[in-house]
């Protein structure tokens, strides 16, 4: 044992006790920063409509001793009072963007001789940084370090560093203290904690590193119980807003509650990949339906091809789920290391979604090394047909502790080393097939398209479910969007890459020639040739002229030419051809860029279509703007080319013009 004066306390590895209380309890306050100065920072009205607290502070209050007083603060709800008489502060440093605050809130406690602790994901992987700034940097997963932190403190030996040993186990969590929180300051505040971790490891996330590659599970009994304590409470505080109070009160909350905005039974799971695992979940909603609540969660959008378990979770009371949709290019889902998202299949999942009345917020990302300019109308007009109720868009960020960091960082890609512009709103990176700025601008783009007015209307009135809460939030990020984001611009050039981008219709099927190459694949493979009935023309943007950088930008591709390039697939007949013609005599005179045409994925081709592409006339006009090449022509048409003379054109692997 150990005694300070004040208080005794003895601790191991595994326990601490509390021999003996203060007379006097001691104060802790707990701070989750938000810079005053951020230009994203929610209004109130904003806040109440789109936010929900986080956890991490409430559970460190959870684990706090009986013998202090704990004040909770929230800058993006309140500001910070300096003259507080405290003997310890807490900080969570748990998003990058605010860890300079979080910094600049513990100097000013320090300058007055308090001690201070900071914690969370961001310093963990910054420690060394973070300890320049704080007394005491926790690393890791806070419930067995922070009780020791406390006992260290009473006894005057608080260490500078503790390191989490093993993950904590989640059948000891304590419930966290959200009656800390200003109830009437979020969408909600009913938020629980149900899982951790994630056995996926995408490269631009922190979730794996910081909280472990196997998920980990509460027991359905101690969810259900801290679910029935939420709910009773927050109705009870609901009824006494209805019967109590100025009349204003009282309209406002029997309002919400008409209107299903809030009535008490609205929760939002926290957890970073909620549908981990099958059969938990089924265990799960299946003992949350007699609790009669509304609940959201972030899960992969792959549940929907699981229109079982979209039932269940719908009939235990799901009404909205945030899904990683990260993109809609599938060559930028490869580079996040998510195999399991399948652009084809993202239509029927959303689908499926949907006709369990649960609303979709996917989350988007803009700036992957496949995506070019026409990445936000693509994007953009993707959600608004599929009714995507809402979307949360951001710029790539390469985070301390990814991957993706590692990744940009020995690439010598990252530009901006500033953390408070890492909040996925910012470019903090050279792109590969973009400018920084036309990044910028197509992200500021994308979020005033999509939260528009006629947006809004064609995404949301295809349901009558729930549609005054959905109307609300979309209002509250448009009036968010239009506060604090220029309205941007496409470039021309995406409008060019848009327009050639196109899937056109196949007549002709008769004498068709197989793509040699193709046909060998499927024979390979044991495959059964199909006729598709369509042309589908994929475009991308090869890279950026070096010209369109500054000298500073790294050489990505110092060799490489700056090109369209065109992929074929299906089937080619001769329309298709006159218009792929027509398409490419029109993007080569606005645009003046190279044009690589790339017939490999194509399966068939008519003669005529081919003879029409290769007409020599069509090519003189081509190359009096612009370089065009056909790359695997030959070798996939050989036998169509035999019947075109060498007079009329020019044709194989070369470039034309």
């Amino acid at each position: 044992m150990v005694s300070s004066g004040l208080v005794q306390v003895g601790y191991d590895a595994s326990s601490i006790t509390v021999a003996a209380v203060t007379s006097r309890k001691r104060r802790l306050l707990l701070i989750e920063p938000y810079p005053d100065d951020s230009p994203y920072r929610f209004t109130e009205g904003e806040r109440r409509a789109l936010w929900f607290p986080k956890l991490s502070l409430p559970v460190i209050a959870a684990y706090t001793p009986a013998h202090w007083d704990i004040t909770f603060i929230d800058e993006s709800v309140d500001r910070v009072d300096f003259d507080l008489d405290v003997d310890l502060v807490g900080i969570s440093a748990q998003m990058t963007c605010y860890a300079p605050r979080a910094y600049q809130l513990s100097q000013k406690f320090r300058a007055r001789g308090i001690k201070t602790v900071i914690g969370g994901t961001h310093v963990s992987y910054c420690a060394e940084e973070a300890g320049r700034y704080t007394d005491t940097v926790m690393i890791g997963e806070s419930e067995d370090l922070w009780p020791r932190v406390i006992a260290d403190f009473e006894a005057g030996r608080m260490q500078p560093v503790y390191r989490m040993e093993q993950f904590p186990n989640l059948d000891e969590y304590r419930n966290p203290r959200v009656d800390l929180l200003r109830q009437d300051a979020y969408m909600t505040s009913s938020c629980i904690q149900t899982t951790r971790g994630c056995h996926f490891e995408c490269e631009f996330c922190s979730v794996s590193p910081f909280n472990g590659k196997n998920s980990r599970r509460r027991p359905v009994a101690h969810v259900v119980a801290e679910v029935q304590r939420i709910k009773e409470r927050r109705r009870s505080q609901i009824m006494d807003k209805m019967l109590t109070g100025p009349y204003s009160q009282r309209f406002l909350a029997s309002f919400k509650v008409f209107t299903g905005i809030e009535d008490g039974t609205i929760f939002a799971i926290v957890d970073d990949l909620h549908n981990s695992s099958r059969t938990y979940c089924k265990e799960l909603w299946t003992a949350l339906k007699p609790l009669k609540i509304k609940w959201g969660a972030q899960c992969t959008l792959f549940l929907g091809d699981e229109p079982d378990m979209v039932k269940l979770a719908a009939e235990s009371g799901c009404v909205s789920m945030f899904v990683g949709m990260e993109s809609i290019v599938e060559e930028s889902i490869d580079e996040t290391n998510k195999p399991f998202n399948r652009v084809a299949q993202y239509e029927k999942e959303i689908k499926c979604f949907h006709d369990h009345g649960i609303m979709l917020n996917p989350g988007v990302i803009f700036g992957f090394d496949h995506d070019d300019e026409a990445v936000f109308p693509r994007t953009v007009e993707f959600l608004i047909k599929n009714k995507m109720e809402l979307a949360y868009f951001n710029i790539m960020t390469p985070l301390p502790g990814t991957p993706l960091f590692d990744r940009m960082k020995a690439q010598g890609r990252i530009f901006d080393d500033n953390w408070e512009h890492y909040d996925g709103k910012h470019v903090v990176f050279w792109p590969k097939r973009m400018s920084p700025e036309i990044l910028q601008e197509g992200f500021f783009w994308a979020n005033h398209h999509f939260f528009g007015y006629p947006s809004i209307f064609r995404r949301l009135f295809y349901t009558r479910q729930r549609i005054p809460a959905r109307l609300a939030m979309n209002l509250a990020f448009q009036h968010l969007v239009k506060r604090t984001a220029p309205k941007g611009s496409l470039s021309p050039l995406s409008q060019i890459i848009q327009s050639l981008h196109v899937k056109l219709p196949a007549f002709a099927t008769e004498n068709l020639i197989p793509n040699t190459l193709h046909a060998l694949k499927e024979k390979a493979a044991g495959a059964v040739g199909q006729i598709d009935r369509f042309l589908q023309i994929k475009v991308k943007r090869a890279d950026i002229q070096r010209g369109e950088l500054p000298a500073s930008a790294p050489a990505l591709q110092p060799e490489a030419h700056s090109a369209l390039q065109l992929d074929l697939e299906g089937t080619l007949d001769e329309s298709g051809a006159k218009e792929l013609r027509r398409r490419l005599l029109q993007a080569v005179r606005q645009a003046r860029l190279d044009i690589v045409v790339n017939f490999e994925p194509l399966r068939y081709a008519t003669p005529q279509a081919v003879h029409a592409l290769l007409d020599s006339e069509y090519l003189r006009a081509l190359k009096a703007h612009a370089s065009v090449k056909f790359i695997n022509l030959t070798q996939a048409f050989q036998s169509a080319l035999d019947r075109i003379t060498p007079q009329q054109t020019v044709w194989g692997d070369e470039t034309i013009g």
